[in-house]
């Protein structure tokens, strides 16, 4: 590379350059430069290099601003995720809470119900027991068992089925992601089978059986007509009434679906059948015995 000094051919002065000429700082004058074709070609190809190099620098901020947004929206997601969870694990905390509560209540007023007769018998009997023969023994009312069985329940099967039904009818929209959101509503859901899942891992006594239910949903879109799915409920805190039949308060829940549900907001379902057994029934480590309906 050769360096040039710049000097007036008049004054010999400092030559500065203002736009396509070159001005003396000494005398004033204007010279112009009269480029050949080396020299036009040099500009052309410097000229193209910024403008390469401007385009480059856009589309990396463009790149940088889409990878924020992503992260951004990726955080987001996360944070709904979890809020969702722990929202579920809060309403399971309560009902256990509310559960238990209602079982201490009870085995309360049975122990002080066993105490009252007892003093009421011991009463009667300091005062000559002229009222009760020698024979005569109270019997305690048995309380409520958990150990639930199929024939236990099958008496009561369609109350559980319309309960079960109803719960699910009540979940009536979804939307679908597919590129564009698609609005669906639930327009039927038909029984298909009922399971009950005894000694159920790690759970409370009232909570190691459970009553499951599995239904064909049916969700319409005016557009893209109907999709046929499947779904479950179930019912939990079902206790055999020693006065014959079952105690439950027909409250039906719905599980915590996997990625594996279809649909994308509000309420979902299986597309797969066995996708919705395996989470609903066989996903609680418990017994599984199938509950056969007649005339269901």
């Amino acid at each position: 590379m050769k360096i040039v000094d710049l000097k007036c051919p008049n004054c010999s002065g400092n030559l500065k350059k203002d736009g396509d000429n070159y001005i003396c700082n000494s005398c004033g004058g204007v010279f112009a430069v009269d480029y050949d074709e080396s020299d036009v070609e040099y500009e052309r190809l410097q000229t193209e290099a910024e403008r390469e190099e401007r385009r480059l620098a856009h589309e990396k901020e463009l790149l940088e601003k889409k990878y924020e947004l992503q992260q951004k929206s990726d955080i987001e997601s996360e944070n709904r995720k979890y809020k969702r969870e722990q929202a579920r694990k809060r309403s399971e905390s309560v009902k256990n809470a509310a559960s238990d509560f209602v079982a201490l209540v009870f085995i309360g007023a049975i122990i002080c119900g066993g105490v009252l007769l007892f003093f009421f018998i011991k009463g009667m009997g300091s005062n000559g027991g002229s009222h009760f023969s020698e024979q005569t023994v109270a019997t305690p009312t048995p309380a409520p068992d958990y150990n639930v069985t199929a024939d236990d329940l099958k008496d009561q099967m369609n109350d559980f089925i319309e309960a079960g039904r109803v719960a699910q009818m009540n979940i009536d929209k979804c939307a679908y992601l597919d590129n564009v959101i698609k609005n669906y509503e639930k327009t039927d859901a038909v029984f298909l089978d009922a399971y009950l899942v005894t000694d159920i891992p790690e759970t409370r006594p009232n909570r190691s059986n459970r009553l499951v239910l599995i239904y064909q949903v049916t969700w319409h879109n005016d557009d893209r007509g109907d999709q046929i799915c499947y779904d479950g409920v179930y019912f939990e805190g079902i206790r055999v009434n020693p006065n014959g039949g079952i105690i439950s308060n027909f409250s039906a829940e719905t599980i915590w679906r996997s990625d594996a549900a279809w649909g994308w907001g509000m309420a979902y379902s299986f597309e797969d059948r066995d996708q919705c057994y395996r989470e609903n029934v066989t996903a609680l480590g418990g017994k599984v015995t199938p509950i056969t309906i007649e005339d269901a």
